[in-house]
């Protein structure tokens, strides 16, 4: 099956999902970048409320059900999210705020180390690029376990030469399909 099939098929479970919720919304494909997919969710303010959940967690939990449908019915997907009323980008703006402030607190010696709260392993990822592009005298790494491993900014210094950069990389390519929980590895620690 191929990635437009896919995403016929993940569009159409995620729509019936909504319809059996009883929820009026259009749903849009779009493409993020040359390997992931995003559909879109346009609805009601209360239903994007409901959908979304405290936190996103119901809104990676509706994610991870729609994975699971896909997969369980053989359907070959790629990364994919999806996104109400634009959540997820409003989400990352607040992640790369509370990053920015906890970098510039480590840069300007205020504390040797920022503890970031918990988050998933998506918004992680999202706050170790920007932290690498932004930022690349600090170190960033995910410590703890389950749904308390959270990002540690600390100060490294420079890179060296035999070093290299301080944002470790444990896959270029993370696997979204196979995880139980919906719980993605980190791409960079």
């Amino acid at each position: 099956m191929n990635q437009s099939q896919f995403g016929e098929s993940a569009q159409a479970y995620l729509e019936k999902i909504l319809a059996i919720l009883d929820i009026d919304a259009s749903v849009v494909e779009e493409e993020l970048d040359e390997r992931t997919v995003c559909f879109r969710i346009d609805c009601r303010a209360d239903d994007a409320r409901m959908l979304i959940g405290r936190n996103g967690k119901t809104l990676e939990a509706l994610q991870f059900v729609v994975r699971q449908m896909c997969k369980s019915n053989a359907i070959d997907h790629g990364p994919f999210v999806i996104d109400v009323l634009d959540y997820r980008a409003r989400r990352r703006r607040t992640l790369e705020e509370s990053s920015k402030e906890g970098a510039v607190a480590v840069l300007n010696g205020e504390v040797e180390r920022v503890d970031l709260d918990p988050m998933s392993p998506y918004e992680r990822r999202l706050v170790h690029n920007y932290l690498q592009e932004h930022f690349p005298e600090l170190s960033s790494k995910s410590e703890g376990e389950g749904p308390d491993r959270h990002i540690v900014i600390s100060f490294e210094g420079e890179p060296s030469e035999d070093t290299g950069s301080k944002h470790e990389e444990e896959d270029d390519a993370p696997d979204f399909s196979d995880d139980a929980e919906g719980d993605e590895p980190d791409n960079i620690e």
